[in-house]
């Protein structure tokens, strides 16, 4: 009788626990941050020997221990691209190292593509990659390990016609076969295929092709899938299509026959995506939650998310692990680990691979109704002023002014410059730098990003002290959690006045790259050059962090159509925009700025951000502040949110 009585106290005290611990991570959707369950977030690498990265796999070898892979070079397709290879010891990464490229015995060197990792259950660590010209005329390649991925076997090729896992993990059946989910791409189009192997790689076995006998009209164009275990031995594929959502097929026989392609009623951006099955039987996805502006198949890489499933049909919301306009976070891989993690890399803005562990116990999940992910809807414009225009240069008052004008954010000045060996700011003190980020949070006005206004009149290129100047700037952003520093070249340093100064320019530009690369930032540089000329200098400069802050007064000055030049410059080198012309007219009234058509081109762009006014002052009252910003603002969100 005392056993029971102590049993029963024992199962109440549980069952007490488990409530309680229900009711704890129970968050309101209002109240959620999209962070709940990630233990660990960082870097595989700060810095690299090649510009670009892409393509990460990831896998847990039989000690435990954690390997990634990813392609990295000049960029995706070029020569120079290997397949590299970093493991995590004594809880961090190592160095990355280059296994495989390449070179080859006849011919010139070609690209390495989409490493996958698999580990043998008491085995050797298996390394697939592709080499070829692109997609539709590479081949399979492997490679082993049987040290946990120290060191390496010499490369074997796949039989001819056989890829191997195109981009997301192979996974083991219950008859001891490895399953590679692959696929083709060529002038027949995408299409999904099985291949397997019953001895780990020695010999191989073709499925047919997924898809392909639906009809042209309606048919879905798939690629890299990922394979998922359902109860009854139940299988199902998932992935990226060109149909603006992910596509889903389930196979009842072991991956030998699938049914049809299925659109899940989850949005696709035609771009990579991985899945797997946990523990519990439940499924994650980490995929990007973006639907394509208009018919458009293609869409924007962010945000970068994380749902999960019991059936694989009906999917709820849990992380947004990356939610910035100024990159792309992509390709992503993910596994759960033998101590009951999820581990997942992917494409940072195709400059690192970054790694995130997440605990799925402490996720906190909400459906997705109709494809939409749950809570407020992020905008895709935000308004801001320039303090120093709005005469509250580093003053408190700008962000009381900036809500009175109906603006979104301030774009805050570094300060004055003068004969001064850097900005004269108050930002740099610590208990002022709270005093902006209090009120920030008090009146709901962001802070846009961090103005070197000071650069309008002195000169980039010339002077002594722009390390200094440039480091202050970069310190003052990562302090105040600002992405994007406002780099005007201006007048001594107009480079369509004086080209002999672009060389100066081009090096200072790629070392504050590299500077402000260390915090994740962007430095968005103003210049004379048209869109073309804008273009050909990132080109020149070579560093992702250096984009352009593009000026409708530029163009409209120049006689130049801003959204033609918009197009020319390109989404993705676009960090902001200072949407206002030369004082004269208000953005409503003047003729040369058509603002709508400029929304649409931005729209199907798919380019989203900060809208910044500096001018378009009526010059007839100039000095009204209020009544000059509050007009344009007013405008500019009439078009652009609407």
């Amino acid at each position: 009788m005392k056993t029971l009585q102590i049993s029963v106290v024992l199962l109440t005290i549980l069952l007490l626990g488990s409530c309680k611990s229900a009711v704890e991570n129970k968050i309101a959707l209002k109240d959620k941050t999209w962070k709940e369950g990630i233990v660990s977030e960082e870097f595989i690498f700060e810095t690299a020997p090649y510009p670009s990265c892409h393509a990460a796999t990831i896998a847990e070898t039989t000690k435990g221990d954690l390997v990634a892979s990813w392609f990295g070079g000049t960029n995706e397709r070029d020569p120079d691209v290997g397949i590299w290879v970093s493991k995590r010891k004594n809880g961090k990464w190592t160095e990355g190292v280059e296994v495989a490229n390449g070179i080859m015995k006849e011919g010139p060197r070609l690209p390495t593509w989409n490493p996958v990792l698999y580990q043998i259950p008491k085995g050797d660590l298996l390394l697939f990659y592709k080499i070829g010209p692109s997609p539709s005329t590479w081949w399979g390649m492997l490679l082993r390990s049987s040290d946990g991925g120290e060191t390496w076997s010499k490369p074997e090729k796949l039989p001819n016609d056989f890829l191997g896992p195109i981009k997301n993990k192979p996974v083991l059946l219950s008859n001891g076969t490895l399953l590679s989910p692959s696929s083709i791409e060529g002038k027949g189009g995408w299409h999904l295929r099985m291949e397997s192997t019953p001895d780990f790689g020695k010999t191989w076995i073709m499925g047919d092709t997924i898809g392909k006998k639906q009809d042209t009209i309606n048919a879905i164009s798939a690629i890299q899938p990922s394979i998922l275990f359902h109860k009854k031995a139940k299988l199902q594929a998932i992935g990226r299509t060109r149909n603006r959502h992910l596509f889903s097929t389930f196979s009842n026989d072991n991956g030998k026959t699938w049914s049809a392609l299925e659109l899940l009623n989850l949005p696709n951006n035609n771009s990579g995506t991985d899945a797997v099955t946990m523990k519990n039987g439940e499924h994650a996805l980490i995929y990007n939650h973006v639907l394509p502006y208009g018919d458009d198949p293609k869409g924007v890489r962010t945000p970068l998310n994380i749902a999960v499933s019991k059936d694989g049909v009906n999917w709820n919301a849990s992380l947004v692990l990356e939610d910035s306009r100024i990159g792309q976070y992509s390709y992503p891989a993910i596994i759960q680990g033998s101590d009951g993690m999820l581990h997942c890399v992917y494409t940072w803005r195709r400059q690192r691979i970054k790694y995130v562990k997440i605990d799925p116990s402490k996720l906190v999940s909400f459906p997705i109704v109709n494809g939409v992910w749950p809570g407020p809807t992020k905008k895709i414009y935000q308004v801001a002023v320039c303090d120093w225009m709005i005469l509250k240069r580093q003053k408190l008052g700008a962000f009381e002014l900036a809500k009175t004008i109906n603006s979104d954010g301030i774009e805050l000045d570094m300060g004055g410059l003068g004969n001064r060996e850097t900005f004269d700011s108050k930002l740099g003190d610590p208990v002022e730098r709270q005093k902006f980020l209090d009120k920030s949070k008090e009146t709901g006005v962001e802070i846009s990003s961090i103005a070197m206004s000071g650069f309008y009149a002195q000169s980039f290129a010339e002077r002594e002290t722009v390390e200094k100047m440039v480091n202050d700037c970069i310190e003052t952003m990562k302090n105040t959690n600002v992405q994007i520093a406002y780099l005007p070249l201006g007048t001594q340093c107009d480079l369509v006045k004086h080209p002999e100064l672009r060389a100066k320019v081009i090096e200072r530009l790629r070392w504050a790259g590299e500077q402000v690369n260390k915090i994740g930032g962007v430095i968005a540089v103003e210049t004379s050059l048209d869109a073309a000329g804008d273009k050909k200098l990132l080109e020149e400069i070579g560093n992702r962090n250096i984009k352009i802050s593009f000026n409708f007064a530029n163009a409209v000055d120049n006689g130049r159509d801003i959204s033609k030049e918009l197009k020319t410059l390109g989404r993705d080198n676009i960090a902001q925009i200072h949407a206002s012309t030369t004082d004269g007219v208000w953005l409503q009234n003047n003729k040369a700025v058509n603002l709508p058509e400029i929304k649409k081109t931005l729209d199907k762009m798919q380019w989203g951000g900060w809208l910044i006014i500096e001018r378009s002052r009526d010059v007839n009252q100039v000095h009204d502040v209020k009544a000059n910003y509050g007009a344009n603002a007013a405008y500019l969100k009439k078009i652009f949110t609407n």
